[in-house]
C-alpha cells in the first residue's frame, strides 16, 4: 500500500510539468474530493513556484474543481453509499472516522465540512458523510466553497509570500498579530452568538489577551519606523501576554479533563446574591456554564485547548524575531 501511494504521489508530481498540467490539476482536484487519495497540493505547489504569474488562476482551478468533486461525493453518500461509498471508506480504513463524523453532523455538520475542507483530514470522508446524513445542500455547498478556497488560496499565498518579510518586518508582523487576534475573537463570538455556546468565566478571561493584542499590535507596527524601541517593547509585551494566556488556556483545559479542580466561581450551578434584586437578575441571566465541562471538542481539543495553541503561536510570532536578532548580534 505504501509503495502504491508513493507511486501515485510521484505520478501526480510529474503531471505538474505536463503540457496539459492545468487540466490535470483540475482532474486531480475533482476526484480527490470523492475517492482519490492524493491531494491536489502535490501539483499545486510546484506549478505555483514554476509560474507565479498564474498562481491565483491555479488556486481558482483547484477550488472550483474540488467543489464540483465534493458534489459528486455528496451524491455518492446520498444515493450510492452501499454500492460505492462503503468500498471507498473501506479502502482508506476510514470507517471509524466516518462514524464519528456522522455522529456530530446533527449539530456541527457545517463546521465539520469547513474544517475537513481546510485541513488534511480526508475531504472525501466529509463529502460522503454529508450525503449519507442528507445535509442541507446549500449549507454543504457554502461550506465546501469557503473551506476549499481558504485551503488552496492559503497554500498559494504561502508559496507567493516571502515569510521572512512577515516574520522580521515589524510593520507586517504587528498587523498580523492584530488581525489574528481579531479573527480569534470573531470565531469565539460566532461560537457564542451563532452556535449558542455560552462562555464560562475562565473563557471570558482568556479573551482579554486578544483585546489587548489588537491595539498593542498596531502600536508595535506603527512605531517601528520612528520609535523602534517602543515597537520592541510592544512586541515583548505581546509575547508575555500570549505566553500567559497560553498557560491560562492550558490550565482551563486541565480543569476540563479533570487533572485539577477549578476555582469555586466556576461551579456553574450556584449564585452569590445578597438581596432580592440580585436574585431576580441572576435568575434572568441563568447560571454561568461550568468551567469543568467542555461543551465542544474537535480532535480531542476544546476551545480552551485551541486557545492555548493559538496564543502560543502568536507568542512565537511576536517574540521569536526579537530573540533571533539578539542572538545574531551577540
Amino acid at each position: 500500500m505504501r509503495q502504491t501511494m508513493k507511486r501515485l504521489y510521484e505520478w501526480c508530481r510529474s503531471l505538474a510539468n505536463h503540457a496539459y498540467a492545468k487540466w490535470a490539476l483540475a482532474g486531480i482536484s475533482f476526484i480527490e474530493s470523492s475517492f482519490f487519495p492524493v491531494p491536489p497540493d502535490v501539483m499545486l505547489a510546484p506549478m505555483v513556484l514554476a509560474d507565479k504569474s498564474r498562481a491565483w488562476s491555479y488556486a481558482f482551478i483547484c477550488t472550483l474543481a474540488s467543489v464540483l468533486g465534493a458534489i459528486l461525493g455528496y451524491i455518492i453518500g446520498r444515493y450510492l453509499f452501499e454500492f460505492i461509498g462503503t468500498p471507498i471508506l473501506g479502502a482508506y480504513s476510514a470507517q471509524a472516522a466516518f462514524e464519528k463524523f456522522t455522529g456530530f453532523y446533527a449539530d456541527w455538520g457545517f463546521w465539520i465540512v469547513i474544517i475537513s475542507a481546510i485541513s488534511f483530514v480526508p475531504f472525501k470522508v466529509a463529502t460522503i458523510a454529508s450525503g449519507v446524513v442528507a445535509m442541507e445542500p446549500i449549507s454543504f455547498l457554502v461550506a465546501c466553497i469557503v473551506g476549499r478556497a481558504i485551503r488552496f488560496y492559503g497554500v498559494t499565498a504561502a508559496l507567493m509570500v516571502d515569510l521572512r518579510l512577515w516574520l522580521f518586518q515589524p510593520l507586517r508582523r504587528g498587523i498580523m498579530i492584530s488581525l489574528g487576534s481579531f479573527g480569534i475573537l470573531a470565531v469565539v463570538f460566532a461560537f457564542e452568538h451563532l452556535i449558542g455556546l455560552a462562555p464560562c468565566p475562565l473563557c471570558l478571561n482568556q479573551r482579554i489577551a486578544f483585546y489587548l493584542a489588537m491595539p498593542l499590535g498596531l502600536l508595535a507596527a506603527l512605531s517601528a519606523t520612528k520609535k523602534p524601541s517602543l515597537s520592541t517593547v510592544s512586541f515583548i509585551a505581546l509575547t508575555l501576554i500570549f505566553l500567559a494566556n497560553s498557560a491560562y488556556g492550558g490550565y482551563h483545559a486541565g480543569i476540563e479533563w479533570g487533572y485539577w479542580p477549578g476555582p469555586a466561581s466556576c461551579a456553574g450551578n450556584t449564585f452569590e446574591v445578597t438581596n432580592i434584586e440580585e436574585l431576580i437578575l441572576s435568575l434572568e441571566k441563568g447560571a454561568p456554564p461550568s468551567c469543568s465541562e467542555a461543551p465542544w471538542r474537535l480532535f480531542g481539543l476544546s476551545l480552551a485547548g485551541y486557545n492555548m495553541l493559538a496564543s502560543l503561536g502568536l507568542a512565537l510570532l511576536a517574540g521569536f524575531p526579537i530573540l533571533y536578532r539578539s542572538q545574531e548580534t551577540s
